[in-house]
């Protein structure tokens, strides 16, 4: 320091004593050098000072909230919540102290207290402290412990996200602790808890561990993996499970067998089923076990596989001793008719009888019996006598069984009995009087007519009580009875008779918008706008988005204009009334807004085009407009397409797209610069599924399969991939995909499970999807999922498979779960009930309905209505029909209307049927083609084929829709069964004018009527046009005379016809050769071609039938052993 001048010196010895006066005890004043210091400091003060001053306020106002804050909060006990039952299941994330409090406590505890607090940790959900417990048991110098829960720690490691790699270390190591019996237990306990979560890797690779350690799989072990293997549908590992058990000797269990039958089963070999199924009995009788301990349903899969395989009647010794459903016998006396084996049949009766000793065979089983039996007259006298020894009057079904073998076997007093023990419903009566009149029994005939069916009949006229429309021919036949007996009145009686859908201010402006108070939202605006805050687009924008809220165009164009006068406008202001006019459908307006965003110097973006985009896929008035035309013109503009275009774009993708549209749209997506998200995956399959080509949605799966870049994560995804899958009928990837799901602990969606379960029904499996249902019910986790939507994707899976008893099981399943029963439940099982000809379950079915609260639909009146039309019950249908207009406000619709036509079709009631067809069209019912099809029929039944024609033209033109192809084939049939051959084939040639490609029946009746009156050459010409070969006529030659994808059993019966009539050698030789030559995609039959060429190869041995109609020499083979071909 430069030394003090004189002056200066006084001036520091006065400051010097002033600093002393005021801080007498600081040591920094005894010395010059400290003086300095502390002069320093204050100078560093008083600038600290001019700093601190200007912001006292702010410094003022913090320290008042600081202290604000403590004395409101700082003494204040956090309350402890109530922790639910699944927040105890997450674990707390502890600090660092807690943390080692908490590791101390582990490890201190000896093997037990570990184990103990493992398990605990593991129930609670936390991970880490099950990890901690697993650290400290495998530090213990000691052999690893028995009873610890290796498959919680293995979950606990996968939820922790630990690497597969190091969770297959830690299992290696603790079994090779392990004695060698405790290691198996524990990694088949392990393997147990994988095989839930069916993460099969894992369990191989632990598989693997096992033998490197010499250890071998035990029979529990190996049961573990092929209940894995069956419910991923791996069937491949299933049997390599399978040989490896019986190479190393390990017996199969009872439950080892029924995976067994199962795969079997849903590999459709019966040899193998059947084999397994037998092993399976012998293990119950060595076990004592009764096979009641199988699941039932089996059974019923091997006896429908046999019934498929028509190899029923070996295999159904194998079920003897084996409890078995009405369904089951039901479903082997069903095949026993289709097959007309009565042999077969009485099989099946003897187990029948077996199942229930010392009571008579239910009705409907008579029913089938009777049928096949209708031949075997003692046999069928003698069902007859065990029928009637009850008490009970036989029903419909059984009385007209008996009436078939009656009319087989000629057998009248057995038909006489028959009368007295039977219901006197109409069907049956009518029945009746046909019989005795086609024996002779005039008599007969006409005493039940005039007994039963004649008061019915007199009451035709009273609506009320409309019982009984006469059949035309019925009638003609009764009165001929009559005339023939000398009953004349009857016949009098005939003869007289007459057959009949600023920002506070914003939010307040959007509040008021959504109440539709649009006065309220501009009154808002006013006052926001007198205030003289300065506004912005945002507000004016806000204000126009109300009016289109509110629906008031005019307005909203209004305030535009105001917002354009205010300099206000913007892309949003034009965007939102483009949205409107696009709503109000007026393209025109909204594509003069685009022009006029253009003239102000504003660009449209990609809102702007996927509003007009999504105008041409959903509103009408856009409908004309090339939606590709406005993707151009958005490429042009520069704005490149998104996720929400092509989302838009495959919104408007369906069955009958352009085939080129489904290709740019698909190149537009692949060509996207944004990556593909699950939401536009979805789009994507779906789409697909819309498209209806298996094809496409094949190659698109397998592209989003090999595409790495997309990761799914959401349940909602993998259920439509579920559902893509399904359709592509692609089973095995729709178990891959839901096994995918599963092994990453994804829970799945009430949506998505629906999917699932749809998926594997509408593949044939529906025993698969219901035992799905039961593995997530048994599942904490995803038992929420299950809804009645679910449980009735599997009831009609049954229902389609005529399944009763599985059906009504699944009801009563819903019923004890609780689950939500609505009419489509009902529905369901009362469609069930028609399928299967059970009506008489339908009232119990109506008062659960009652019960549950749940109202009948128009939907469950005409499934009712169908099931006894369908049973020929036409009077309790119309009688339904008058119920519900009665007792409900639901009108009748088109499917009504046609099962009572369809009705008296079936009973050839025309003039009721005519009538009907007249109430239908004075309610306002449209008539269909599905329509004009029974009308056809009901027509040509009552030989009226000018009727039916004018009858199909006349509603055609009436309701501007014209005939297909079901209502052309009926008129063809009309023409061949009223003997107009000629007609037909003018009907045909109709039908290739108006473009109406024929099908196969449509020929196989031509065909049929050409051979019965000797047109052979005639029907090889039909059958050459059919399938498009040379030889056609010219007026068939045409590609759309074609059949696309025809019959082969067509083919076969025209062969086989031509043959039978002896011009197989020069009609049908030549026309099997073209068949070889020109379709040899046709599936001929080997013993319709052998019939054929026999006959062919008496006249030139060693030749064949060529496509030009001459024979080829061909080398002959063998020593005189005959030709081959």
């Amino acid at each position: 320091l430069k030394p003090f001048s004189p002056d200066e010196t006084s001036t520091y010895v006065d400051i010097q004593s002033l600093i002393r006066i005021r801080y007498p005890l600081d040591h920094r004043l005894m010395n010059p050098t400290g003086l300095t210091s502390m002069i320093s400091d204050m100078d560093f003060l008083s600038k600290a000072s001019e700093v601190i001053m200007p912001l006292r306020a702010e410094l003022f106002l913090f320290c008042a909230a600081v202290a604000a804050y403590f004395l409101l909060f700082a003494n204040r006990v956090p309350r402890t919540r109530k922790s639910s039952p699944k927040s105890m299941k997450k674990s707390p994330r502890l600090d660092d102290g807690q943390d080692e409090t908490q590791m101390s406590k582990v490890d201190s505890m000896d093997a037990s207290q570990l184990q103990e607090a493992l398990s605990s940790a593991f129930e609670l959900g936390d991970n880490r402290k099950v990890l901690r417990c697993w650290a400290a048991l495998k530090h213990l110098d000691q052999d690893a412990p028995s009873s610890v829960s290796l498959s919680h720690v293995v979950e606990s490691m996968q939820r922790m996200k630990q690497d597969r790699v190091l969770i297959m270390r830690e299992i290696k190591a603790f079994l090779k602790r392990c004695q060698p019996e405790a290691a198996v237990s524990l990694a088949n306990d392990l393997l147990e808890s994988l095989g839930h979560r069916l993460d099969t890797e894992l369990m191989e690779k632990v598989s693997e561990a096992l033998a490197g350690l010499n250890l071998e799989l035990d029979k529990r072990s190996y049961e573990i993996f092929l209940s894995a293997y069956f419910h991923t549908r791996n069937f491949a590992e299933v049997s390599r499970i399978v040989s490896e058990m019986v190479s190393k000797q390990v017996p199969l269990s009872i439950q080892a067998l029924v995976v067994v039958v199962k795969t079997a089963l849903r590999q459709g070999n019966f040899s193998e089923a059947s084999e397994s199924f037998r092993q399976l009995k012998l293990r119950w009788n060595l076990a004592a076990a009764s096979p009641s301990s199988a699941p039932r349903n089996i059974v019923a899969q091997l006896v429908e596989l046999a019934c498929k395989e028509q190899k029923l009647d070996r295999f159904v010794h194998d079920l003897e001793g084996v409890p078995l459903s009405d369904d089951v016998l039901m479903a082997m006396f069903s095949e026993s008719t289709r097959q007309k084996d009565p042999c077969l049949a009485l099989a099946v009766e003897q187990l029948a009888r077996s199942q229930m000793p010392q009571k008579p065979l239910p009705e409907a089983m008579c029913v089938l019996l009777v049928r096949c039996l209708a031949g075997d007259r003692s046999k069928v006298e003698a069902i007859f006598e065990e029928v009637s020894s009850s008490d009970k009057e036989m029903s419909q079904d059984l009385t007209l069984s008996f009436m078939s073998s009656c009319q087989l076997t000629g057998n009248v007093s057995l038909a006489k009995l028959l009368y007295k023990r039977s219901s006197k419903l109409v069907p049956v009566l009518v029945a009746f009087v046909r019989y005795f009149i086609d024996c002779g029994q005039f008599e007969e005939a006409c005493d039940i007519y005039e007994e039963h069916l004649a008061p019915l009949q007199s009451k035709k006229g009273d609506e009320a009580s409309k019982s009984f429309f006469v059949d035309p021919r019925l009638e003609r036949s009764v009165m001929n009875a009559a005339l023939r007996c000398g009953r004349s009145s009857l016949a009098k009686n005939f003869l007289d008779s007459s057959p009949s859908d600023v920002a506070k201010h914003i939010t307040m402006i959007r509040n008021s918008a959504a109440a539709g108070n649009l006065p309220g939202a501009i009154s808002v605006f006013e006052s926001l706008q007198a205030s003289g805050v300065e506004l912005n687009s945002i507000v004016y924008n806000t204000v126009i988005d109300a009016c289109v809220e509110c629906h008031d165009l005019k307005t909203a164009e209004e305030w535009m204009k105001i917002t354009r006068a205010a300099g206000m406008t913007d892309v949003v202001s034009y965007n939102t009334m483009i949205k409107a006019h696009l709503h109000n459908d007026h393209f025109s307006k909204a594509r003069a807004l685009i022009e006029e965003m253009k003239g102000e110097g504003l660009r449209p973006n990609r809102v702007t085009f996927n509003e007009l985009i999504n105008a041409v896929v959903t509103r009408r008035e856009a409908r004309g407009i090339n939606i590709w035309d406005i993707v151009a013109e958005m490429q042009d503009a520069g704005v490149t397409p998104n996720q929400v275009t092509c989302s838009i774009l495959l919104k408007n993708l369906h069955a009958r797209s352009d085939p080129r549209a489904i290709t740019k749209t698909m190149d537009l997506i692949t060509s996207m610069e944004e990556p593909m998200d699950e939401v536009l995956l979805s789009s994507v399959v779906e789409a697909c599924v819309r498209i209806g080509k298996p094809d496409l949605l094949s190659q698109k799966l397998k592209q989003l399969k090999d595409d790495k870049n997309v990761v799914i994560n959401g349940s909602h995804t993998f259920g439509s991939l579920i559902k893509a899958y399904g359709h592509a009928r692609d089973i095995d990837n729709v178990w891959k995909c839901w096994k995918d799901m599963r092994s990453r602990h994804i829970r799945p969606t009430s949506i998505t499970l629906g999917c699932m379960v749809e998926a594997v029904v509408s593949n044939g499996d529906t025993e698969g999807a219901y035992e799905l249902i039961h593995q997530m019910k048994d599942d904490a986790q995803c038992c929420e999922a299950l809804n009645s939507v679910i449980y009735c994707s599997v009831l009609k899976g049954f229902t389609r498979e005529k399944k009763l008893d599985r059906a009504f099981s699944v009801y009563g399943e819903m019923k004890k779960m609780r689950v939500d029963l609505s009419v489509v439940t009902y529905n369901t099982l009362i469609d069930v009930c028609a399928r299967c000809g059970r009506m008489e379950h339908v009232p119990e079915i109506l008062e659960d309905m009652k019960a549950q609260g749940v109202k009948p639909s128009v939907i469950t009146f005409s499934t009712m209505l169908k099931g006894h039309c369908q049973q020929g019950d036409i009077h309790t249908g119309f009688t339904i029909l008058e119920q519900m207009k009665k007792e409900t406000n639901l009108k009748p619709d088109e499917i009504m209307y046609n099962s009572l036509l369809d009705g008296c079709a079936q009973s050839n009631l025309l003039e009721e049927g005519m009538h009907l067809l007249a109430r239908m069209q004075d309610e306002g019912v449209k008539p269909s083609n599905f329509t004009l099809s029974i009308l056809v029929k009901l027509m040509s039944r009552a030989r009226k084929l000018d009727q039916a024609f004018s009858l199909v033209a006349e509603l055609a033109t009436k309701y501007g829709f014209s005939p297909n192809i079901h209502v052309y084939t009926n008129l063809v049939q009309a023409c061949v069964s009223n003997k107009q051959l000629s007609r037909g084939l003018s009907t045909l040639q109709e039908m290739i004018r108006q473009r109406v490609q024929p099908e196969s029946r449509t020929y196989a009746i031509l065909i049929r009527g050409s051979l019965s009156v000797g047109l052979y050459e005639q029907a090889s010409e039909l059958l050459r046009a059919a399938l498009g070969l040379r030889g056609a006529p010219a007026h068939l030659s045409e590609a759309s005379a074609q059949v696309a994808q025809m019959d082969p059993s067509v083919v076969n019966e025209a062969l086989t016809g031509l043959v039978e009539r002896g011009v197989g050698e020069e009609i049908a030789a030549p026309l099997l050769g073209d068949i070889h030559q020109f379709r040899p995609n046709i599936r001929l039959d080997a013993a319709v071609q052998r019939r054929i060429m026999s006959g062919h190869m008496g006249g030139s041995r060693g030749k064949l039938p060529q496509a030009n109609g001459y024979m080829q020499q061909r080398p002959m083979k063998g020593r005189g052993k005959g030709a081959s071909y």
